[in-house]
């Protein structure tokens, strides 16, 4: 087994379920001049560039999408590329399965993932030499802060989303449901003052979830900053201290977890809601579920309405904060990649011109979107089609840069300026811009990973009972070195805070 491929079957064990959190900082500009200005490629051998991205998607609208790009980049870089899409559920897995293998791949998405185990263990290369030649365009319109969050040890390992880059959190719903409860949901602004409403939904929907989780989690409605994942946060990013704790251990979470374990008693949360891999929007929009919780920006209620295909409203509960793991959506040359320089001259194309950018975000014009005002890049599903039909499902934040892209109907013509405001006004956490390296402590973060997959999930989703569970969760984290993890990410934040003074 060659040394890449072994490194790669160690990752699988680390990454599995590391859906923690990513990185964060300021805004990024873009261009929107449709080209792309790096190194003259006119005598480059032909090279197919191929591309693993999350979303449902049919194999037949991924081949023709691909198509299209490759008339695109082969005549810029004589390169075709191959898309794939994989859905949610099944994404992390099936990056797993093809890092662990010697098969060919050259760009891939991550959300929320622990950058510095991916790189201690083989699964992605450094980009840093070939920015200049290949990805010129992206470097400079990438903010410096921007690409602190994916740099480690001098070289930079990813290009973050140019989308929002932080995070509030809160409850969508079934606008319809909602409404017809004739509760006052708009003066809900807590998670424990959401009972009575959804006690109600119980009432008049008996065969519908008042909760939902999605593909197996559900999301706290906390500030907290993970600092860069694994074990160990600043208690709240609205806050001066910088304490590294435990968060599993704070009254907070015994209090989120009691109310969830005992709205699941009630019946207002989907029974085996940890084990599903059922996505929330998808049952919501078939009516099995009512609602969910969800991260909140400028746009939210649109976006998640094209795949639930019903009106949402969402619910703020937790204001709009960054910290330096809000750059959650990266994108990676994995070490699979042939030649790293060609995945970085496609993906600098994506970042840049927004005749490729839309083609990988909407799809198809006629077939997976139409005009509604051309001018204006305004667009929406043609005749017939919907967000349970198309072929392919349009998520803009998941790719390099949604701000290049169409906006479609019903969302504010100036969608993109709202979320950049969105990351200028939000809180920023004291810790914003901390870079954590888990290299030194790599056994303990793959077993905290373990102890936190075997209860994390379950006691969110109010599975588990939180007064007994707890205790022995604690335990078995203290018993996996969490302690060792806090204590070294609290170095390393001290050191950080010392030389940033």
């Amino acid at each position: 087994m060659n040394k890449k491929k072994a490194m790669a079957l160690l990752l699988v064990s680390v990454m599995a379920g590391s859906m923690l959190a990513g990185c964060g900082s300021d805004n990024a500009s873009s261009s929107n001049d449709g080209s792309s200005k790096s190194a003259d490629s006119s005598n480059q051998d032909s090279y197919t560039v191929k591309i693993l991205a999350p979303g449902d998607a049919s194999t037949d609208d991924c081949a023709k999408i691909s198509e299209a790009a490759s008339k695109i980049t082969e005549e810029k870089f004589n390169t075709k590329v191959e898309l794939t899409r994989v859905g949610f559920g099944s994404y992390d897995q099936q990056v797993n399965l093809t890092l662990a293998s010697s098969e060919k791949l050259d760009l891939m998405y991550e959300y929320c993932g622990n950058v510095t185990s991916a790189i201690s263990s083989g699964q992605i290369v450094p980009i840093t030499d070939y920015l200049d030649s290949y990805g010129s365009d992206m470097k400079s319109q990438i903010s410096d802060s921007d690409w602190k969050c994916v740099t480690f040890n001098g070289d930079i390992y990813g290009v973050p989303a140019n989308k929002e880059k932080a995070t509030g959190w809160g409850f969508a719903m079934n606008k319809e449901m909602a409404d017809a409860t004739g509760i006052d949901y708009s003066s809900i602004k807590t998670e424990e003052e959401l009972e009575p409403l959804l006690e109600k939904v119980k009432e008049m929907y008996p065969d519908v979830y008042p909760i939902v989780s999605n593909n197996g989690s559900m999301s706290l409605m906390t500030d907290q900053d993970d600092l860069g994942g694994d074990i160990g946060s600043l208690e709240s990013a609205s806050g001066d201290n910088t304490t590294v704790i435990n968060y599993y251990g704070t009254d907070e979470y015994m209090n989120e977890m009691k109310l969830r374990y005992d709205w699941a008693q009630k019946g207002l949360l989907m029974p085996d809601a940890s084990t599903s891999t059922e996505n929330a929007n998808s049952l919501i929009g078939a009516g099995k579920g009512f609602g969910r919780f969800t991260n909140t920006k400028p746009g939210i209620e649109k976006e998640m309405e094209k795949e639930v295909g019903k009106e949402v409203v969402v619910l703020e509960m937790v204001k709009p904060y960054t910290t330096t793991t809000r750059v959650d959506i990266v994108w990676y040359v994995p070490h699979n990649s042939e030649k790293p320089e060609r995945a970085v001259q496609v993906l600098n194309e994506i970042y840049t011109n927004p005749d490729l950018a839309n083609l990988f975000i909407n799809g198809l014009e006629g077939k997976h979107y139409e005009f509604v005002d051309k001018e204006k890049g305004i667009v929406n599903y043609p005749e017939g089609v919907n967000a349970s039909n198309t072929g392919y499902t349009s998520l803009p934040w998941a790719w390099p840069n949604e701000t290049i892209s169409y906006i479609w109907e019903g969302l504010d013509s100036d969608i993109w300026d709202q979320i950049q405001e969105f990351n200028k006004d939000a809180t920023v956490s004291p810790a914003k811009g901390f870079a954590w390296d888990n290299t030194e402590v790599q056994n303990e973060v793959t077993a905290c990973a373990n102890v936190v997959a075997k209860y994390g999930p379950a006691l969110e989703c109010g599975s588990l009972e939180p007064e007994t569970t707890i205790p022995k969760f604690l335990d078995e984290l203290k018993a996996a070195g969490a302690d060792t993890i806090i204590a070294e990410k609290q170095k390393q934040l001290d050191a950080w805070l010392e030389a940033n003074k």
